[in-house]
């Protein structure tokens, strides 16, 4: 009995265990789950406008992501790459790849140039209803030009998992996330003398929201201390080593991430095309998966900054046991939604169906229940 309780506290408390990795995890957990609730709020605040201002706001936004998906990726390597420098006790380069990352996304810019031409004709494929693909078209160009912000956040994001120190990049979302609401409100419906602007106000604020939320992160890695330990100063030229590594390791990443969005863009467009019903059922239901997927990205950031660190350290079982530490961790959560989307999947669709607005949702929220329980 002594040995079982000393091999289950060495799973939890022990170095690679679940204490260390939630220790990491938690406030990324929350930062994700800030952004997740910013997307929700803009398509909150939406749904009182009408069914196709939030079912663009979410074919819209997915379609920048899926666009955005192989610089994140491959970009969201360098917290694995900074993790490992710090394992092994060259922190100079920490600051280094962050440099890389940084070349990658200057290099992204005539791409998303490229994109933003071609993403609307792409989205007219499908066959929305007009109003839809006006709206999602405003709401895709507004959007994708923040990318670059969205890649920049990445970067630095990717140094401060790495190092362990993800309370920074909470805050900074946080701040974010009230930025996003409160001037979102304001644009979308109009005060303080702004006249109401719908889904381009929704855009403007989910701009806004994005770059506070990278100031204050860069503000923070630029600071003293940082300067002190990793030379962040002295780390902004290009460095071939170091940026092939990012790419030998993060491009099979970002390819991997590239292919899963843009199908699960098309396979979502595609049910967008069935009309305003099912577009606004498909925008509930996937916001709701949203709240399930997100927040197990910071399991795995978490996990990635752990098994980089111990693999620096030439520690791999330790590494192996961070691994499993966050399967458990990402398997516990995801069965918690599974009983509330099998158990209370009506009450879950009635948030994004107000009653306050002139949109009807009497046929929105039966079809919404099914798919919620099939999610």
């Amino acid at each position: 009995k002594a040995g079982k309780t000393q091999m289950l506290r060495a799973h939890f408390d022990g170095p690679g265990g679940i204490k260390q990795l939630f220790t990491i995890a938690y406030p990324v957990i929350v930062s994700n789950a800030s952004m997740a609730a910013m997307m929700l709020i803009d398509r909150w605040y939406l749904a009182h406008v009408s069914k196709s201002h939030m079912a663009a706001a979410m074919t819209g936004g997915l379609m920048v992501f899926a666009c955005l998906s192989f610089f994140v990726g491959t970009i969201n390597y360098t917290n694995a790459l900074v993790a490992q420098y710090l394992g092994s006790g060259r922190k100079h380069n920490c600051s280094v790849t962050v440099v890389q990352a940084m070349v990658l996304v200057l290099l992204s810019i005539p791409v998303i140039g490229i994109l933003s031409y071609i993403g609307p004709q792409f989205l007219s494929l499908f066959g929305h209803a007009a109003e839809q693909f006006k709206l999602e078209s405003i709401y895709f160009q507004i959007l994708l030009w923040s990318g670059v912000i969205v890649l920049m956040r990445v970067s630095i994001t990717g140094f401060f998992a790495g190092i362990g120190r993800t309370r920074v990049v909470m805050v900074a979302n946080i701040v974010s996330l009230i930025v996003n609401a409160g001037s979102n409100y304001v644009l979308i419906f109009g005060g303080l003398g702004i006249p109401p602007l719908g889904i381009v106000g929704a855009g403007i604020g989910t701009v806004m929201g994005r770059f506070v939320g990278f100031l204050i992160l860069l503000s923070v890695y630029l600071s003293a201390n940082n300067r002190k330990e990793f030379q962040t100063h002295k780390a902004w030229r290009f460095n071939p080593l170091v940026f092939k590594k990012l790419l030998r390791f993060g491009l099979p990443t970002g390819v991997d991430l590239m292919l899963n969005t843009g199908a699960f863009n098309i396979f979502v467009q595609l049910f967008h095309a069935y009309g305003a019903t099912v577009a606004a059922a498909v925008t509930i239901t996937f916001n709701w998966d949203m709240v399930a997927f997100i927040p197990m990205l910071g399991f795995n950031i978490a996990t990635m900054s752990l098994v980089g660190r111990n693999v620096g350290a030439k520690r791999p079982d330790l590494a192996k046991r961070a691994a499993y530490s966050g399967l458990k961790l990402a398997f516990v959560y995801a069965g918690s939604l599974v009983v509330l989307f099998l158990l209370i999947p009506s009450q879950l669709a009635s948030v994004f169906a107000p009653e306050s607005t002139a949109a009807d949702y009497s046929e929105v929220l039966p079809l919404a229940t099914v798919m919620i329980r099939l999610a």
